[in-house]
C-alpha cells in the first residue's frame, strides 16, 4: 500500500517544491507506523521518510536524523515484537546510502554512525546473530569500497567493535577485519611518509645530524609496527597496536626529537604536508604558532625574509581549511616582525600577508531558528591585523590600507554581540598621530559608534511596542523585533526598510533574502496585519509625493504628525506605521553617523560646553552657517586633541549577557563609555554636520560674476576648508602657500582675473595632490592585489574596481571632493566671465562689493558708516537715529552702487542680487511702519534722494512718493480725508518723473498756472481734490508727449527711480556745481529711500527748513529761523517752489510783516519740539548750529520728522556794513522781500544764461542780478554767474538760496511783489517793467529792491 504525504522540508532550497506530491513505499510506511503510538518519535521518523523519499534529497538531513533514529530511538525498536525486521531496515538503510552519490565527508560521517549503531545494538540490546552479521558484512564491504576512509578512522574498530569482538560467533571475523585495517593504515603511512628520503633533502636546514633519529619514524619503525600487527592473536593484542590516529600522533610528537625551534618548524612544515596528517594539521599549526617567536630570534634579517615567504607560503595552503589558527600563526608572526621596527621588514610581511587574502562575512543567512549565519573567522581577521597596526600605525600603513580596502570591497559584518567598541578604544589607544586621516577612513567602516549595546532605551520600546499591537501574531514584525533584540546589527537599517517597501506595494521578492523560510511562509497579504496598513502607507505617500524609501528619509516629527491627524478608521496601523517609521530612524541614528537631533547629542555627550551648544542653537537658527561651522570646528578640535591623546583612556562597561528566551539566541545588553571612541564617534556625526553647513555656504556663492566681496568671501570659505582638512589629518604647504598668495592679492585691486584664476589652477593642483597622497598612492598598491582576489585579474577589473572605490572613498571623506568641486566650478565660472566681458566690466565687477552697497538706518554698519559711503545726508541721519530723533524708517544704498552702477544694470545675476537687497530692506521699513509697498489698501509710499559726501544742495534729483501707480492712487483717493493728498501726491511724482526725463519744469509749470486761473485759484491748496486729479491726467499726457512712461510697477517703479538720483550725478546742474566748486566726479552719490512722510496730508500739515542759529542776530544759543508752508512736501521749500512762512514770530515781524502767522504761532507743540530737538543737537550732542530739514503730519509732535540736517553756514560779520549813501526818499523803491547778507549791490538784470554770458562778454565791469520766480536747483548754473539774485518765490532755506549765500551773492528772496514771464524775458514790480540790461540796485539786509544804480559806501 502506498500513501500520499505532503512534504515539510524545512530547507530553503525546498521551498519551491515544497508542496509536490511524494510516493512512501509500502515498506517505509510500514516502520513510519511502529513509532505511531510515539507522537515525538513519529513525527521525526515522517519527516526522515519524507526527505529519504524526495527527488531532491538533502543527505546532510539525512544523516542527522538518520544518527538519531538509530542510536536516541534504538531502545524503541529493540523492544518491539518486530524488532528484527526494524533492524534489517535500518541496515538497509545504510547498504542503500552506501550506494548514493554521497561525497566523502558525508561518507565518513555514514560509517561513523555505522560503528556508532553496532556498539549501541549490543549495549542496550541484544540483537539476533543475522542483524550482526549483516552489519559486519557491510563493513568488510565498504573497507574494500571506501578502503582510505576506513583505514583513516581505523580507531572506530577499537572503539566500536570491542562488544562484537566479545561474542565468540563474531570474535575472529572482527580480530581480522581489525588486522586488515591496521596493516592498510601501516601500508598507507609507509609508502607516504618516506621521511629517510626527506631528511636526506633537506639535511642542510638542520645544525645537527638525525639521520639515526630519523630512522624512529622510517622504514624500521614500519616493519616493526607490521611485525606486531601481524603476532597479535587476541583482540586485547590487536586492539594494542598502533592505529592510524595513534602513527600521526607520534609523527606530531617527534618534533620534540629536534633540538632547535627552527628545525622543529622545518619538520613541522614537512609532516603538515603528508596526507595521513589531515585530521592533525589544526594541532600541527598550533604547535608552529608556539614555536614562532622562538625561531624568528634565531634568524638572521637576511634570513627572516626566507622565513617570511617560506611560513606564509605554508600560511596561504592550509588557510581555507584552518583557517581560525592560520590566522592566528599570522598574528604571532606579525607580532614578532613589528617588534622589529624594521619599516623595510615590516612592508615585506604586510606585502605577503594581503597576499594571501582576506575572510569576508560571506552571504548573511539567517537559519531556521533566526539566527544570523556568517563566516565567524571574518571578525577574528579584522581583529588580527587591527592588532598588528595597532603595534605600530605608521609602520603598517600598507596592512590599514589593505583592511580598508577589503571592507569595503568585500564587506564587513558586526555585530552588537561582538563589542567591538572594546577593538575600536585599542585601536585609538596606539600612537595613530602619523596615519590619523587612514585611520579614520578605515574605522568609519565600523557600524559601532554607540554607547548602547543591544537593544536599549527607545529602540527596546519602540520594537516591543509594535509588536504587541499586533499581539505577536505578525510574523514579520515579530521577526523584525526579535533580531534587533538578539541579533542587533547595522543590516537591520536594510530589513526595516523592506518591510516599509512591503507595506507600501505588497512584493515579497526584496525579503525573500532577509527571512527565513518558516517567516516568508507565514506572511499573507490578505491578512489584516497587512490590507489596513498598506491602505495607509498608499495614502501617507501618495500625500507627500514619495515612495515608501522616500517617507523614510523626510523628517520624522512632519510625517508622525501627519499621520496622528490623518482620518483612518483604524488607529492601531496609525500607530504601527508612525513606531516603524520611529524603528528607522533611531536604528540610522545608532549605526550610520547620522543624527536627526544635532543639540540633543551633543548635550548628551561629555565634550561640550552649554555655552557652545547655546551659540550653535542660536547659530543654526539664524541659518547662520559660516559661524554655525566655525562653531563645530571650535569642538571637532576638543575631539581630536582627546582622540589623539597620547594617555591610555579606559573604558567604563556596564555589560550583561543573556539567552533570548523565546528563540534560545544569545544577546547582549549594557552599556560601554570610553572618551576616544565616544570622541571619534562624535566626530563622524559632526563631519556630516559640517558638510552640509558647507555645502549651504557655497549655495549662496553666484560666480557668474565677480566682485571684491565674492573674492574676499571664496578667500574666508577656503581658510573653512583649510581648517576642515587640517582636523580631518589632511595638510598641503602648496595648498596653505597658494591660499596666503590669494590673501595678497585681495589687498591690492590691481590684480587681474587672469591672476587670480592662476592661482585657482595651482590650488587645484594642490587638491589633486592631495587626493594622491592620502587616497591614490596610500591604496594603490592594496588594491592591485586585493581586486584580483575578489574578482579577476584583468586590468579592465582593476580599473574598474579601483575607480569605484576612490568614488566612495572621496564621496565619505571629509569635505575633500566639496572642495574639489568647488574650485573646479570656480575656474570655470572665471573663465566663462573672461571671455563674456570686457576688461573694463571685469575690472568694475571686481571693485565692487554688494556687502558695501545697502546700510540701515537702524543698524551699525561700521565698514559704510562714514560719509564716503553714505554721504553727508544719510552719515547724519544715521547719528540722529542712534540718538532717538524722530527719523522716518529707510535705508541707504551707498556710493558703492553709484561706482557700479552700469555693471549691476547690465549684469544678470548682479542686477538681481541687487533687488533681493532691495526687496530685504524694503521688507524692513514695511515691519516698521505696518504698511506695504504696493499693496492699494495700505501703501507704502517712499521717497528717494541723493546724499553726497560734499553737500551739492539742489544739484540732484529727487523723487517723492514713489510706489505710487493708478492702482494705488485711486484705492487711496476713495476715502475723502486722503483724495487730495493722493492726487496731489501723485502729480508730485509724475512731474518729478518727468524732469528726470528731461522734460522742462516750465511745461509743468505752464499746466498748474493755467489751472489756477481755470479756477480762480491763487495756491495749488485751494485745489479740490477732483480738480489736482484732472490736473494729474495732464502731467500724464505731458509724459506722453515726450514718450515718458511711469511705471506702474512699483518695485520697477522704486529700481528705476534710483538709478533716476544716480544719473543725476551727471546731469548739467551737477556738473556746473561740481566744476564751479572743483569736486571730483569720481565722488559720486549715495541713494537714501526712507518711509514718505505726508506733510501734504491737509493743512494741519506741512514742512520746512530751520537754522538753529538766525544769521540776522549777532548773538549767542539757539534762535530758530527759517521757512515752512503748510500742506506741502519737503522738496517744496528747498527747491524755492512756494511762497513760505516764518518759523519764528520775530523772523515774522522783521521779514514776513504781511504774514498773519508763523510756526511759532499755528504750531507751537511742533515749534518746541524743534527747538528742543535743536536743543539736544547742540546742547548735549555738541553738534554745531544746523540747517534741519523737517515735516509735519499734523499738529501733535509725535508727527513730526526730522527728513536732514547739515552744519548750517555761517558767514562771518564783515567789520564794515555796506550801505547806499543816496537818501532813501531820493532813491526809487520798487519792491520788497527778504534779504540775505549785509551787502548792498547794484547790477544790470539777467534773467537766463544767455544773459549772463552776454553781458558778462559786453559789461566786464559791470555786476549781474539775475531774477527768477523762484530759485528751483536748475538755476545752479546761474546762479555761479551772477552777483545778486531775486525771486518772488522761496525762503531763505531754500537749496538756491543757501547756495548763493554761500557764494557770497546778495539775495532778496520771497519778493511777491515780483511777477517774471520768462516767454517775454521781462518782469514786473508793482507795475514797473524790467527787462534785460536794466540798471537795479538791491540791499541784502534790508531786503529792499531799488530802480537805478546808486553809490555804495562801507562803515
Amino acid at each position: 500500500m502506498v500513501e500520499n504525504f505532503r512534504s515539510q522540508a524545512l530547507e530553503a532550497n525546498l521551498v519551491e517544491t515544497r508542496h509536490e506530491e511524494i510516493e512512501i513505499p509500502a515498506k517505509h510506511q510500514w516502520f513510519i507506523d511502529l513509532s505511531a503510538e510515539c507522537w515525538g518519535m513519529h513525527k521525526r521518523t515522517i519527516e526522515f521518510i519524507k526527505e529519504y523519499n524526495h527527488k531532491f534529497v538533502n543527505y546532510d538531513y539525512i544523516l542527522e536524523n538518520l544518527h538519531n533514529i538509530c542510536l536516541t530511538d534504538l531502545w524503541f525498536y529493540l523492544t518491539i515484537p518486530e524488532s528484527e525486521e526494524a533492524l534489517f531496515f535500518l541496515t538497509g538503510i545504510f547498504e542503500e546510502l552506501f550506494q548514493a552519490r554521497l561525497d566523502p565527508k558525508q561518507k565518513e560521517r555514514l560509517i561513523i554512525i555505522l560503528f556508532k549503531f553496532i556498539d549501541k545494538l549490543l549495549k542496550v540490546g541484544e540483537p539476533t546473530p543475522k542483524v550482526i552479521k549483516r552489519i559486519l558484512a557491510l563493513i568488510a564491504k565498504g573497507m574494500e569500497e571506501h578502503e582510505e576512509i576506513y583505514v583513516r578512522n581505523g580507531g572506530y574498530f577499537k572503539t566500536y567493535l570491542g562488544r562484537v569482538a566479545a561474542i565468540p560467533e563474531f570474535r575472529d571475523e572482527v580480530i581480522n577485519l581489525t588486522r586488515i585495517i591496521l596493516l592498510k593504515g601501516v601500508e598507507y603511512w609507509e609508502n607516504t611518509a618516506r621521511a629517510e628520503e626527506w631528511f636526506a633533502s633537506k639535511k642542510n636546514l638542520f645544525k645537527k645530524d638525525y639521520e639515526e633519529k630519523i630512522r624512529l619514524i622510517g622504514q624500521d619503525f614500519f616493519k616493526y609496527l607490521t611485525e606486531q600487527i601481524k603476532k597479535s592473536a587476541t583482540w586485547e593484542e590487536i586492539v594494542s597496536n598502533f592505529f592510524f590516529n595513534d602513527i600521526a600522533n607520534h609523527f606530531r610528537q617527534f618534533s620534540d626529537e629536534f633540538e632547535l625551534p627552527l628545525e622543529k618548524i622545518h619538520y613541522l612544515f614537512y609532516v603538515m604536508h603528508l596526507p595521513g596528517m589531515k585530521q592533525m594539521e589544526n594541532h600541527l599549526l598550533y604547535d608552529i604558532n608556539r614555536l614562532l617567536k622562538d625561531a624568528l630570534n634565531s634568524l638572521t634579517p637576511e634570513e627572516i625574509y626566507w622565513f617570511i615567504d617560506e611560513m606564509l607560503n605554508l600560511f596561504k595552503e592550509f588557510k581555507d581549511e584552518h583557517t581560525g589558527t592560520i590566522l592566528e600563526c599570522m598574528f604571532t608572526l606579525g607580532k614578532e616582525i613589528a617588534r622589529t621596527n624594521n619599516p623595510e621588514l615590516i612592508s615585506y610581511f604586510c606585502k605577503h600577508l594581503i597576499s594571501i587574502g582576506f575572510i569576508y562575512p560571506g552571504k548573511q543567512q539567517i537559519t531556521s531558528d533566526w539566527q544570523v549565519k556568517v563566516n565567524p573567522n571574518h571578525v577574528k581577521n579584522i581583529r588580527i591585523w587591527l592588532e598588528l597596526i595597532e603595534s605600530s600605525p605608521q609602520n603598517f600603513r600598507e596592512l590599514l590600507a589593505a583592511l580598508n580596502v577589503n571592507l569595503k570591497l568585500g564587506g564587513i559584518f558586526i555585530a552588537d554581540t561582538d563589542l567591538f567598541q572594546r577593538d575600536k578604544t585599542k585601536l585609538l589607544n596606539s600612537d595613530i598621530s602619523a596615519v590619523y586621516k587612514q585611520i579614520k577612513e578605515l574605522a568609519r567602516l565600523f557600524p559601532v559608534y554607540f554607547q548602547e549595546i543591544g537593544a536599549e532605551g527607545k529602540l527596546r520600546d519602540v520594537t516591543t511596542a509594535i509588536d504587541e499591537l499586533g499581539h505577536r501574531k505578525d510574523l514579520l514584525i515579530h521577526f523584525v523585533r526579535k533580531q534587533i533584540h538578539s541579533e542587533s546589527n547595522n543590516t537591520h537599517i536594510s530589513l526595516v526598510r523592506n518591510v516599509a517597501s512591503f507595506w507600501y506595494n505588497g512584493e515579497l521578492e526584496p525579503l525573500k533574502s532577509v527571512l527565513p523560510p518558516d517567516v516568508l511562509a507565514g506572511i499573507d497579504t490578505s491578512s489584516p496585519n497587512f490590507v489596513d496598513v498598506h491602505r495607509l502607507m498608499v495614502a501617507v505617500c501618495q500625500h507627500f509625493g514619495v515612495d515608501a524609501l522616500g517617507l523614510l528619509a523626510l523628517p520624522e516629527q512632519k510625517i508622525i504628525e501627519f499621520i496622528e491627524g490623518y482620518p483612518f478608521e483604524n488607529e492601531r496601523e496609525k500607530k504601527r506605521l508612525a513606531y516603524l517609521i520611529q524603528i528607522n530612524n533611531l536604528l540610522l541614528e545608532k549605526y550610520s553617523l547620522e543624527t536627526t537631533d544635532l543639540l540633543g547629542l551633543l548635550s548628551k555627550s561629555r565634550f561640550c560646553s552649554p555655552e557652545q551648544i547655546a551659540n550653535l542653537k542660536e547659530q543654526l537658527a539664524a541659518n547662520d552657517h559660516r559661524r554655525a561651522l566655525k562653531t563645530i570646528y571650535g569642538i571637532m578640535a576638543k575631539l581630536k586633541e582627546i582622540i589623539l591623546d597620547p594617555r591610555e583612556s579606559v573604558a567604563q562597561e556596564d555589560i550583561y549577557y543573556k539567552r533570548h528566551i523565546a528563540i534560545g539566541i544569545p544577546s547582549m545588553y549594557g552599556q560601554y563609555r570610553e572618551p576616544k571612541f565616544e570622541a571619534l564617534g562624535l566626530m563622524y556625526r559632526l563631519e556630516k554636520v559640517a558638510s552640509r553647513l558647507m555645502e549651504n555656504i557655497l549655495a549662496d556663492f553666484k560666480l557668474d560674476y565677480i566682485t571684491a566681496k565674492t573674492l574676499k568671501s571664496i578667500y574666508e570659505v577656503l581658510i573653512l576648508f583649510k581648517t576642515g582638512l587640517a582636523l580631518d589629518g589632511m595638510e598641503n604647504q602648496n595648498f596653505n602657500s597658494n591660499l596666503e598668495m590669494f590673501r595678497y592679492c585681495l589687498t591690492s585691486p590691481s590684480f587681474t582675473l587672469g591672476q587670480f584664476i592662476n592661482i585657482f589652477e595651482f590650488m587645484a593642483l594642490d587638491i589633486k595632490e592631495i587626493i594622491n597622497e592620502y587616497f591614490i598612492r596610500f591604496y594603490d598598491d592594496a588594491l592591485s592585489i586585493i581586486v584580483p582576489q575578489l574578482f579577476d585579474d584583468s586590468q579592465e577589473t582593476l580599473l574598474k574596481k579601483s575607480e569605484t572605490f576612490y568614488r566612495e572613498v572621496l564621496s565619505s571623506a571629509f569635505l575633500i571632493q566639496i572642495l574639489d568641486n568647488f574650485i573646479a566650478y570656480a575656474i570655470n565660472s572665471l573663465r566663462k566671465i573672461m571671455s563674456t566681458y570686457s576688461e573694463k566690466q571685469i575690472n568694475n565687477m571686481m571693485t565692487y562689493d554688494p556687502d558695501l552697497t545697502v546700510s540701515a538706518f537702524d543698524t551699525t554698519t561700521e565698514e559704510m558708516d562714514n560719509r564716503v559711503f553714505l554721504g553727508a545726508k544719510a552719515y547724519y541721519l544715521k547719528k540722529l537715529i542712534s540718538h532717538n530723533f524722530p527719523v522716518p524708517p529707510g535705508f541707504v544704498l551707498t556710493t558703492e552702487v553709484f561706482r557700479h552702477k552700469d555693471t549691476v544694470l547690465e549684469h544678470m545675476s548682479m542686477n538681481l542680487e541687487f533687488e533681493e537687497l532691495l526687496v530685504k530692506h524694503l521688507a524692513k521699513i514695511e515691519g516698521a511702519s505696518q504698511l506695504e509697498f504696493g499693496n492699494p489698501q495700505r501703501p507704502l509710499l517712499l521717497s528717494v534722494r541723493s546724499g553726497t559726501a560734499i553737500s551739492l544742495p539742489g544739484a540732484m534729483s529727487t523723487l517723492l512718493n514713489v510706489g505710487l501707480n493708478d492702482e494705488i492712487v485711486e484705492s487711496l483717493a476713495r476715502k475723502p480725508e486722503n483724495a487730495w493728498m493722493a492726487w496731489d501726491s501723485y502729480r508730485r511724482l509724475i512731474q518729478s518723473w518727468g524732469m528726470a526725463k528731461g522734460i522742462r519744469r516750465a511745461v509743468f509749470n505752464n499746466l498748474m498756472d493755467e489751472a489756477k486761473k481755470k479756477y480762480g485759484i491763487v495756491k495749488k491748496a485751494d485745489f479740490t481734490a477732483e480738480q489736482m486729479k484732472e490736473l494729474v491726467a495732464q502731467y500724464k499726457e505731458v509724459l506722453a508727449d515726450y514718450k515718458v512712461s511711469l511705471e506702474q510697477n512699483p518695485f520697477s517703479q522704486l529700481k528705476q527711480a534710483i538709478f533716476m538720483v544716480l544719473d543725476s550725478w551727471n546731469t548739467e546742474r551737477a556738473k556746473a556745481y561740481r566744476d564751479h566748486l572743483q569736486i571730483a566726479e569720481e565722488w559720486g552719490t549715495a541713494v537714501i529711500i526712507q518711509k514718505m512722510v505726508m506733510g501734504n496730508r491737509s493743512n494741519k500739515s506741512g514742512s520746512g527748513v530751520v537754522f538753529t542759529h538766525n544769521p540776522k542776530l549777532n548773538k549767542p544759543g539757539i534762535n530758530l529761523y527759517g521757512d515752512f508752508t503748510l500742506c506741502s512736501q519737503g522738496e517744496d521749500i528747498v527747491a524755492g517752489l512756494v511762497h513760505t512762512l516764518p518759523i519764528s514770530e520775530s523772523q515774522r515781524q522783521e521779514d514776513y510783516p504781511e504774514s498773519s502767522i508763523s510756526l511759532q504761532t499755528a504750531f507751537p507743540k511742533i515749534y518746541n519740539r524743534l527747538k528742543e530737538l535743536a536743543s539736544k543737537l547742540i546742547y548735549e550732542l555738541g553738534f554745531n548750529n544746523q540747517e534741519i530739514e523737517f515735516t509735519f503730519e499734523s499738529e501733535n509732535p509725535e508727527d513730526l520728522y526730522i527728513l536732514q540736517t547739515r552744519e548750517q553756514i555761517i558767514t562771518p560779520k564783515k567789520d564794515k556794513v555796506q550801505f547806499f549813501s543816496t537818501p532813501l526818499e531820493e532813491m526809487k523803491l520798487l519792491g520788497r522781500g527778504i534779504g540775505t547778507g549785509d551787502k548792498c549791490l547794484s547790477g544790470m538784470v539777467c534773467f537766463d544764461m544767455q544773459d549772463l554770458l552776454r553781458f558778462r562778454l559786453e559789461y566786464p565791469e559791470e555786476k549781474f542780478i539775475l531774477i527768477r520766480p523762484d530759485t528751483v536747483p536748475d538755476d545752479i548754473a546761474k546762479i555761479f554767474l551772477c552777483d545778486g539774485l531775486i525771486t518772488s518765490r522761496g525762503g531763505v532755506t531754500s537749496h538756491s538760496s543757501v547756495t548763493a549765500t554761500k557764494l557770497g551773492k546778495t539775495c532778496i528772496l520771497n519778493c511777491k511783489d515780483l511777477i517774471v514771464n520768462d516767454n517775454l524775458k521781462q518782469c514786473t514790480i508793482n507795475g514797473v517793467v524790467l527787462k534785460p540790461g536794466d540798471i537795479i540796485s538791491i540791499d541784502g539786509k534790508a531786503g529792499n529792491i531799488f530802480l537805478g544804480k546808486y553809490p555804495i559806501q562801507s562803515t
